[in-house]
């Protein structure tokens, strides 16, 4: 059958002589997978740059059921994203931002809410004067909710003090849960869990109340952000199997 969507770019390889074979998350499909027939010869190549990793197309496929690869028809650039490519930061935190989706998300499952988040992530990443890579932190935060294992950031589990009327220096967050435990209910910071700053606390706090678009507001020395990125990462992985760290990301740690 026929189809039209929005899909996002996630990977691009060329296939045989003229052809590739490109990874889509699509707002009806979830992650499909596509061969645009001639898209790797200029002569012959009718979509255009629509197909460059962390492009938002529309896209006409014909999809075969029971199939894992579908024929493109048509596609076309839905919104311009001119600032990515010209800015290493952004450049690198939007591939990362697509090579985590393409890690985690399974074939064909639709999750319009993940795709709306993912358009309007690559929009903030494009649009950020400053602090693009927060915008990858951010997601990964809402995303964490949107699988159902989100961080529980508001108030200690074990005593329900709350952490924005609280000014604590440290807390100890539990990877299984999410869950924090304060100071107050283990002083020597000995419980099951990953000691985390007070300032950390407050940052993932802000990225999980907060609209993506106001996630590059706030700024992280070098230290910071190392540490909210080893704490993200290894919150993914703990829930995730099978999740590596971000080759983009490591790319991104080079230029600072």
């Amino acid at each position: 059958m026929i189809v039209e969507t929005e899909a996002v770019v996630l990977h691009s390889m060329n296939y045989r002589d003229t052809s590739k074979i490109v990874t889509l998350y699509s707002r009806k499909y979830g992650k499909i997978k596509i061969i645009a027939k001639g898209a790797k010869n200029q002569k012959t190549n009718k979509f255009g740059s629509s197909l460059e990793p962390m492009t938002h197309s529309s896209v006409v496929i014909y999809k075969k059921e029971h199939h894992d690869l579908h024929l493109l028809s048509k596609s076309e650039i839905v919104t311009p994203l001119n600032r990515i490519q010209a800015d290493s930061e952004k450049m690198f935190t939007g591939l990362a931002l697509i090579e985590l989706m393409n890690m985690v998300m399974h074939d064909e499952e639709e999750n319009e809410q993940i795709f709306t988040m993912l358009v309007g992530s690559l929009k903030a990443i494009d649009a950020a004067d400053k602090n693009s890579l927060n915008v990858l932190l951010a997601f990964m935060v809402k995303m964490f909710d949107q699988f159902g294992f989100g961080l529980s950031l508001e108030a200690c589990v074990n005593c329900s003090r709350k952490t924005d009327e609280n000014n604590f220096p440290s807390v100890l967050l539990r990877l299984s849960d999410g869950k924090c435990i304060c100071p107050h209910c283990s002083p020597d910071l000995t419980s099951t869990g990953t000691k985390i700053s007070g300032g950390l606390l407050k940052s993932l706090y802000y990225f999980q109340i907060n609209s993506i678009e106001k996630s590059s507001l706030i700024s992280f020395n070098d230290t910071a952000r190392e540490d909210i990125i080893s704490i993200l990462q290894s919150f993914l992985r703990y829930h995730i199997d099978g999740v590596r760290t971000l080759k983009s990301l490591s790319l991104l740690h080079s230029i600072y």
